[in-house]
């Protein structure tokens, strides 16, 4: 069995972890489905959905980011250069 299915069954935090991560997404689709943006004018349509993307925009850098801080911090303690990735 896959670990992050066993995590899933057996451990009720990490599910409530999912269930909250999804709930921006699922606010999305409801917004839309419920076609509640015809209130607004086209400019604030789009200003909507580009708030929505730039979220997203801005939540893709910052685990790329993360991760290269990560390997950057690991890198300097087993005493690589940065461009190093192997250690050597």
């Amino acid at each position: 069995m896959n670990p992050l299915t066993g995590l899933y069954r057996r451990s009720r935090a990490f599910r409530v972890v999912l269930y909250l991560q999804f709930l921006p997404l699922t606010l999305l689709v409801f917004v839309i489905s419920d076609d509640a943006w015809t209130k607004y004018t086209q400019v604030g349509n789009l200003t909507l959905l580009a708030a929505f993307m730039l979220f997203a925009l801005w939540a893709w850098w910052y685990g790329e980011d993360r991760d290269r801080r990560r390997a950057a911090r690991a890198a300097q303690h087993n005493g690589a250069s940065w461009g190093d990735r192997d250690g050597r």
